[in-house]
């Protein structure tokens, strides 16, 4: 299977797997095992912190501009 990636996260995951001595297609195999390992309520909690985070940058970036 073949999926198309922003660049950004292209270039995140290759220094992530330099850092693991690993490779790229090992570390996007073990993220995605670990994501479908984990419960739906962990997975919802995570998003909710993630809009939470995303509001805060929203927040800083503007009161910086």
């Amino acid at each position: 299977m073949a999926i198309a990636i922003p660049a950004e996260i292209e270039k995140a995951l290759g220094a992530k797997a330099l850092e693991r001595h690993i490779s790229v297609e090992e570390l996007v195999s073990d993220a995605l095992r670990w994501y479908l390992r984990i419960e739906s309520g962990l997975t919802d909690e995570l998003a909710a912190w993630q809009e939470v985070r995303d509001e805060a940058l929203e927040t800083v970036e503007g009161a910086s501009s």
